[in-house]
């Protein structure tokens, strides 16, 4: 009998890291920033919004710097950690 192994592999961003930047624009469109991983192993950052796009008001702007910085950080996290795996 034949082993037939399947492996399910996640999607980069398809998890969204609790470090992640979320936000929802005035009439409903969503914008998902979160770490990603690339199949060489680097890491990276992942965005994602509704098709229509989404905004973000400028007194937001300064929120969002700082939490990319944060997201980076997991990012490199996440490719240190894979790469020891």
């Amino acid at each position: 009998m034949n082993d037939i192994r399947i492996a399910f592999t996640r999607p980069t961003g398809a998890i969204p890291h609790p470090s992640r930047f979320h936000h929802t624009d005035i009439d409903g469109d969503r914008l998902l920033i979160s770490t990603a991983l690339f199949d060489d192993g680097t890491p990276g950052l992942y965005f994602r919004t509704d098709s229509n796009g989404s905004s973000l008001p400028l007194t937001d702007l300064d929120a969002l710097i700082a939490q990319l910085q944060v997201i980076a950080d997991a990012s490199r996290d996440e490719a240190a950690a894979a790469a020891q795996s």
